[in-house]
């Protein structure tokens, strides 16, 4: 699980979103385009048609899209605990939209980069991610 480099044109949409989501803003107005959620674990996670724009465009520019088709979702979500990664099918992307995030096992994932997340690592707390995931 190597931390990928994302290209330009996704590094600008991901800025994007990051500016618009509360946990990873410098702003203090929170974008009325998105619509936080409580999960029962404690985590916020934010959906919304503007996010669902914003993230196809993110994983077209990413290039991830051929691979990976039109039958993947998404979550964005902000992790107030620390709490594995709930990934059933062993296959996904996670963009950090906080400074760093950090995988156990996994290591760092910075912003800028994205990593390929074959396995169920445990995210510390006070990150914020987009997890491409396929659909149930």
């Amino acid at each position: 699980m190597d931390p990928i480099k994302l290209p330009p044109a996704a590094e600008d949409v991901r800025k994007e979103i990051k500016g618009i989501i509360p946990e990873t803003s410098t702003s203090s107005h929170q974008a009325a385009e998105i619509e936080p959620k409580i999960r029962k674990d404690g985590n916020k996670t934010y959906l919304g048609d503007w996010l669902a724009n914003k993230i196809s465009f993110l994983k077209k520019e990413m290039h991830i899209g051929d691979a990976i088709g039109d039958g993947w979702g998404w979550h964005l979500v902000y992790f107030s605990n620390s709490t594995e990664l709930q990934n059933d099918r062993k296959q996904g992307f996670l963009v950090p939209l906080s400074e760093e995030i950090t995988l156990t096992p996994g290591g760092v994932l910075q912003e800028g980069f994205y990593m390929n997340i074959t396995t169920e690592p445990v995210v510390s707390s006070g990150a914020t991610a987009i997890f491409i995931v396929p659909r149930n």
